[in-house]
């Protein structure tokens, strides 16, 4: 990995690199909390944090020197500044996207060194994954699939949205996930059109259905998981909006393979709802990478350049949402492979009747 990082380094000049992306951090170092910073020069690789997660660090990052700022006058920039005249930086790179104005101001006014801002690096090594990160977000996606099952035992008519998100967090932790991603989605009825909407004190009703959204993270690893269900017996029009939901997803990833442009599913997909006239109600946010962050490169919408490659990991999450009426969504994550994908959710996609 540092072999690449270096390369990259060459190619925008720079001699050192700030990572202040926590991602960015875990990804290079191991290291999973949210407050250090990383380091990188051509002889040294460095990570700084203050002194209530400095034992922490030493035991969970590889090939890493630990910094404790708080024991400087001048906190962070002073503990930076301190190693750029140590390792002789003469043009810093930062990553822009992650630096407030002050830090860039408090750099700017004490490094003794060139400042340059430097975008995705570390963020397109990322895109493909390593093996043991494949591993993690298979665990990740089975604690989804065991969670579904128990949450299956839990639906019926009269729980709570916010009864259901409560129950979901309870047992991602129970099988294993050090937390859920973020907020679980429960929608019921009408509410299911929502697409992200919160989980409010609304009943489940007859004949509604419930749209869910959640993801486990493991060993900082996450993943994204989209059911729709239906209580009791879905009508006519409910079966048929699923299907098509559900044939535009078998047609997205269908589609996959190495050296496919990511572009692609999202037109198989949009092809299955115009053929339905239903693409007046489909977002287009249909998929996207997923790793230590939930939404990564490459993403599947129809601007995208990018061209997917062996080992990227990818949600396939196509939709219909129409308002006052509800919405259905699938949602599961694959790994590309050069001949097609592995789907790593293994719940079943058919319409389950509860």
């Amino acid at each position: 990995m540092f072999n690449k990082i270096m390369l990259l380094m060459q190619n925008e000049f720079i001699d050192g690199l700030l990572i202040s992306n926590p991602y960015n951090v875990q990804y290079i170092s191991g290291y999973r909390e949210q407050h250090a910073y990383a380091l990188i020069t051509e002889k040294g690789r460095y990570l700084l944090t203050d002194g209530r997660y400095k034992e922490l660090a030493s035991k969970t990052t590889r090939g890493f020197q630990i910094i404790d700022w708080q024991k400087k006058e001048y906190k962070l920039k002073e503990a930076i500044n301190e190693l750029i005249k140590e390792e002789n930086i003469k043009r810093l790179g930062f990553e822009a996207e992650y630096i407030t104005y002050k830090q860039f101001t408090d750099l700017y006014d004490m490094i003794q060194a060139e400042i340059t801002p430097v975008v995705g690096m570390i963020e397109k090594l990322r895109e493909i994954k390593s093996p043991e990160e494949i591993y993690n977000l298979k665990i990740a996606c089975q604690i989804n699939d065991m969670v579904f099952l128990k949450l299956l035992d839990e639906i019926k008519v009269g729980i709570t949205e916010k009864e259901l998100s409560a129950l979901c967090e309870y047992y991602i932790k129970k099988e294993g996930g050090d937390a859920q991603v973020s907020e679980s989605v429960f929608l019921a009825g009408k509410r299911s059109s929502l697409i992200l909407g919160s989980p409010t004190d609304a009943r489940l009703e007859k004949g509604d259905f419930l749209l869910m959204n959640y993801g486990a993270r493991y060993k900082g690893y996450m993943s994204d998981f989209s059911r729709t269900v239906v209580i009791g017996k879905p009508d006519s029009e409910q079966k048929r909006i699923y299907e098509v939901v559900q044939n535009a997803q078998n047609a997205a990833i269908n589609s996959i393979k190495a050296g496919v442009l990511a572009k692609e599913p999202f037109f198989k997909s949009a092809k299955v709802f115009e053929e339905a006239d239903l693409i007046r109600y489909h977002y287009e946010g249909m998929g996207h990478g997923i790793g230590l962050f939930l939404h990564e490169e490459p993403f599947l919408d129809k601007n995208s350049k990018n061209i997917l490659e062996k080992n990227a990991v990818l949600t396939v999450e196509p939709g219909i949402y129409i308002p006052e009426w509800g919405g259905v969504r699938l949602e599961d994550i694959i790994v590309v492979t050069e001949t097609g994908s592995e789907l790593l959710s293994k719940t079943t996609r058919e319409l389950i009747e509860i």
